[in-house]
């Protein structure tokens, strides 16, 4: 036999012996397991032992014979074994607790006591074995001692805000909240950058509820803490902080109020709270924060920022209130025209003008005035491309209001034209398709609904998607397109505000169809009609019918979305606003308004869906 033969079949025969004991010893792993799954702890034992004694540094191993040990009342073998694996391994500091276990459960508490203190006072001073010891605690229900370790730790490799929080998660498991509390806010005095993670730790810590004991008891500690420190504006941003996740938004105006007062940041910190104000559609909190900034005086930083949010914030306070009175309306008005007066050296005042020539035209019914404006800001082209862009729109918006048919189809034109790759180009293009529409061009206006599906805006794709379904669905009705011709008429006369007669028209086709195919539009368009004049009741009924009638039809997330909203803002329900944003999240899962339903709903009920 050649040696290089030799080496081929030493090497063969050693890797099938090999691969031959694998298998065995898997088999033999799977059946003890089975057994002591089933509680066959006499069949186990003899496969554990073996395991053990060839590999005991297996924690499953070991784990699992000391438990076949004690089933089967070999205690004394048991102990024996703990024994051993602790002098074997005594940087292990989970074998320790595992003979004090052992002990504690076999009624020698004495012992056990002795062992557990051992363990903390022997801890040497790493943490990675501090935070050992103190796991093994918890994981038989020591947590007394886990809580002594960790402070034991803290004197010995010193004031770190790891055990801080590991501290306080156990204070907290056992209701004892003042301490849980004193670890949390001691975390500040040990590092004061760490602020952004101890609000995230407390996210999982406080509940809900402001009232509760837990939340009054931190509250009440940070606002201590504040007194005590008053030049420290740390423990204040957390109060801040706390109110805005508790949903006291007055309470935060306050503190970030005497905040920026104190710190004389000239309403930088207000102007951020104003931003989270607008997010969560909190208008009269964002008002008093641009009040206050306003108050401070041209010289300061966000001055002009504050005065044009101001208008724009109370211009969608009123507008989204469909019972506001005109001489809300008109006094907005008034302010709108001292703003652009004194800020008309600022780029932004044109955004201001578009503003109110929307507010004049379509609330108050000053068409000219609001038409010879825009006209001369469009003109003058002095702005932004995209600002006059807006302008120009606006314009085209207030000419079909007035009856002009053609003259908005050739703004709209330059507007797409202009910003082919823009949105603000995309929602051009919308507007003239919508235009063909109301002048029942039909299969031109579907044509152009089909190239906008792909827009890059999901809110124009999803308006596009809409338009062209309620035009095949309703010109399906008759080849004339006598049904679609009155649906269109009825909303044009929607959108200039003649609501008898848009009524009228959606009079007259429900009873001449009874198809679904077009009901559901026409109930959800008397929903609009109901809401622009306020008669909430009245459109929640519409957006029902559209919801439960016809749930499987694309205008049924739209109507649920409407009727959360209005239950939530104005029936003043937020049971029943919750059922409809939880249909939305549920069985609506790709709606446009599903992100923003799960939103509320959280804010509503938290996060139980069940």
């Amino acid at each position: 036999m050649t040696k290089a033969l030799y080496i081929f079949l030493l090497i063969f025969t050693t890797s099938v012996l090999s691969t031959n004991l694998f298998a065995q010893t898997y088999q033999e792993e799977q059946l003890a397991m089975e057994y002591l799954q089933n509680g066959e702890y006499e069949k186990a034992l003899p496969f554990f032992e073996k395991f053990y004694k060839n590999e005991s540094k297996n924690k499953v191993y070991y784990k699992n014979y000391v438990d076949c040990l004690i089933k089967t009342e070999n205690v004394k073998e048991a102990e024996k074994v703990i024994k051993k694996q602790s002098r074997d391994y005594p940087r292990e500091q989970s074998y320790k607790i595992d003979l004090g276990e052992f002990y504690r459960n076999t009624g020698d508490t004495k012992k056990s006591k002795t062992i557990f203190e051992d363990a903390i006072k022997d801890l040497p001073p790493y943490v990675d074995q501090i935070e050992e010891l103190a796991s093994a605690f918890l994981l038989i229900g020591e947590t007394d001692y886990a809580i002594e370790t960790y402070l034991k730790g803290r004197k010995l490799v010193g004031d770190i805000p790891t055990f801080h929080y590991s501290i306080a998660e156990l204070y907290a498991s056992k209701n004892e909240y003042e301490k849980m509390t004193s670890e949390l806010l001691d975390v500040l005095k040990v590092d004061p950058f760490e602020i952004e993670p101890l609000k995230s730790a407390l996210l999982t810590i406080l509940d809900d509820d402001p009232g509760s004991q837990l939340n009054t008891i931190f509250r009440e500690a940070v606002l201590k803490e504040i007194q005590k420190n008053p030049t420290d504006v740390t423990y204040s941003d957390l109060l801040i902080w706390l109110m805005l996740q508790q949903k006291n938004y007055e309470g935060a105006f306050t503190q970030t109020k005497a905040i920026d007062k104190r710190l004389k940041e000239n309403g930088m910190r207000v102007a951020q709270l104003s931003n989270i104000c607008l997010e969560n559609r909190k208008y009269d909190i964002a008002i008093k924060c641009y009040e206050y900034i306003i108050a401070i005086g041209p010289e300061g930083t966000f001055y002009y920022d504050a005065k044009i949010n101001y208008l724009s914030t109370m211009y969608t306070m009123l507008t989204e209130d469909f019972s506001a009175s005109q001489t809300d309306l008109l006094n907005l008005e008034s302010q709108y025209l001292n703003s652009i007066d004194e800020l008309q050296a600022q780029q932004n005042s044109i955004k201001l003008s578009v503003e109110l020539s929307h507010l004049q035209a379509f609330y108050l019914g000053k068409h000219e005035l609001a038409m010879v404006r825009l006209k001369d800001l469009v003109n003058r082209n002095s702005g932004k491309p995209e600002e006059v862009a807006k302008a120009k729109m606006e314009l085209a918006d207030i000419l079909i209001l007035t009856g002009d048919m053609w003259e908005p189809s050739l703004l709209y034109g330059q507007i797409e034209k202009d910003f082919k790759q823009d949105i603000i180009g995309q929602e051009a293009k919308f507007k003239n398709a919508k235009l063909s529409f109301y002048r029942c061009e039909f299969e031109w206006a579907q044509t152009q609904m089909d190239v906008l599906k792909a827009s890059t805006s999901k809110l124009i794709s999803n308006d596009a998607i809409a338009l062209s379904l309620l035009i095949m669905d309703i010109s399906g009705l008759d080849t004339t397109y006598d049904a679609l011709a009155t649906f269109a008429r009825a909303d044009l006369y929607f959108y200039q505000g003649q609501f008898d007669l848009s009524i009228k028209c959606l009079d007259s086709l429900e009873a001449k169809h009874t198809s679904h195919t077009v009901l559901d539009d026409v109930k959800y368009k008397k929903a609009e009609i109901a809401l622009k004049k306020g008669e909430y009741e009245k459109a929640v009924g519409y957006y029902d019918e559209v919801a439960t009638k016809f749930e499987d039809d694309i205008l049924a997330d739209d109507a649920l979305f409407k009727m959360g909203d209005l239950y939530e803002r104005k029936l003043n329900n937020p049971e029943k606003a919750a059922e409809c944003y939880k249909k939305i999240i549920k069985d609506h899962k790709d709606s446009i308004y599903s992100v923003e339903a799960r939103k509320r709903f959280a804010q509503l009920k938290g996060d139980d869906l069940n």
